[in-house]
């Protein structure tokens, strides 16, 4: 009888490490380290675009309904992850934290702030993370515009005609980071957005090195073109290997 008890106790320590979660500060995204553009005349390697491009230029505006932000994260292979194509960016995990636009234009404040928000990872794991940003009619949620971009980059074009509906839609990231989380316990918990490495805890996110800029998404014939290359180069890589 006691056996089982002792396993089954184990077990079920075994089983909450499995799915404990980390402890990230998710109560300021401090303008020294994270600000918002779009730019029409930028090119994107997700989205293209150009000088003949429309669309408005400069820090996203101050109202909170224009623009909305969410945290991603990946797996970390040891060196700062890339994001070249929006295959490859469809391809993050959605970490469920959450940011939109503050009252000064270009900044951004976490939506539900706290100083120890959990993430989908174990403490002391580190993984990658990005910060995507769109335009309100693209979407109410990450979910929703994932979804919908995946449609149109595996050729269903419906749903982003409808969603855009006839609107000139905004999509960019800012530059990846990494982070190591922290166990919850930790109040706060690990820094996502800075200016230089932190000690035992990785390379944050710093978006004045390369400005999250939101791009126009393009039509989406071009964009299905750009996502299914993506696609393609995955899968000759997987074929590789």
């Amino acid at each position: 009888m006691k056996k089982l008890v002792l396993t089954t106790v184990c077990a079920l320590a075994v089983t909450g490490a499995a799915f404990a979660q980390g402890n990230v500060a998710w109560n300021l995204i401090t303008p020294a380290a994270m600000t918002a553009d779009t730019n029409s005349t930028a090119y994107s390697p997700l989205m293209g675009g150009g000088s003949a491009v429309g669309g408005a230029v400069g820090l996203t505006g101050t109202a909170y309904a224009g623009f909305d932000y969410e945290l991603l994260y990946t797996t970390y292979s040891g060196t700062q992850a890339t994001i070249t194509t929006l295959a490859s960016l469809l391809a993050w995990n959605d970490t469920g934290l959450s940011a939109t636009n503050a009252s000064s234009a270009g900044h951004l404040v976490p939506v539900a702030g706290t100083t120890a928000a959990q993430v989908p990872w174990s403490p002391g794991t580190t993984d990658s993370i990005v910060l995507v940003g769109w335009s309100a009619d693209l979407g109410a949620s990450w979910a929703s515009v994932s979804n919908i971009l995946a449609a149109a980059a595996a050729g269903n074009n419906a749903p982003l005609q409808a969603q855009l509906a006839g609107n000139q839609g905004f999509l960019g990231i800012s530059t990846t980071g990494f982070t190591t989380t922290f166990a919850t316990s930790v109040n706060p918990g690990a820094s996502l957005f800075g200016t230089a490495p932190i000690a035992n805890q990785g390379t944050p996110i710093f978006s004045l090195n390369t400005p999250l800029y939101l791009v126009p998404v393009p039509e989406p014939t071009t964009l299905a073109l750009a996502g299914l290359g993506g696609l393609s180069l995955l899968l000759f890589r997987r074929q590789r290997k």
